[in-house]
């Protein structure tokens, strides 16, 4: 069993409301996607976020602890599903508006932007506690992560959309 946080406090109230949110956004909005590409897409976005963690929050480069301690506990594995309503909501921000050509760029820079800006917040209510690491580096990341994201979806995309002709 995965062990509980030593205190329960602002961190992981910050992650349960974050959570609450984008869950109620994703299902307020309407359904766009096959349930099999929307859960592709949810479960790519927390893998990417696992491995880039496990890269830079492990042991050999160690730039931030997620929530009270360096020890993986039950609200590092939930902050990770953080990253599945956002990007459901990225990709469809940008099917439903049909995003193409130079908007691309500037749709990716936004939302690195908003991106790096929830980051802060995940700062401010000690979800990440730096050791090294600058927020300014998370934008590189999120320019670089949503990029992959948005082929990632295109691809699944195709794959479905083919399945159905």
């Amino acid at each position: 069993m995965m062990p509980l946080p030593q205190k329960f406090d602002q961190n992981e109230w910050f992650i349960i409301i974050s959570l609450a949110v984008g869950i109620a956004i994703v299902i307020l909005l309407p359904r766009r996607f096959p349930l099999s590409v929307t859960i592709l897409m949810m479960v790519f976005a927390a893998t990417v976020a696992r491995t880039l963690d496990h890269l830079l929050a492990g042991p050999t480069i160690d730039v931030y602890n997620i929530t009270d301690t360096g020890r993986y506990d039950l609200f590092d594995l939930i902050t990770y599903t953080l990253y599945a309503p956002f990007a459901y909501i990225f990709v469809y921000i940008f099917d439903r508006f049909n995003i193409k050509g130079y908007w691309i760029l500037l749709y990716l820079v936004f939302a690195s932007l908003l991106g790096t800006l929830y980051e802060w917040l995940c700062v401010l209510f000690d979800v990440f506690n730096y050791k090294g690491w600058n927020i300014k580096y998370s934008y590189g990341f999120y320019l670089s992560t949503q990029p992959l994201t948005l082929l990632f979806f295109r691809y699944i995309m195709g794959k479905a959309e083919g399945k159905k002709g």
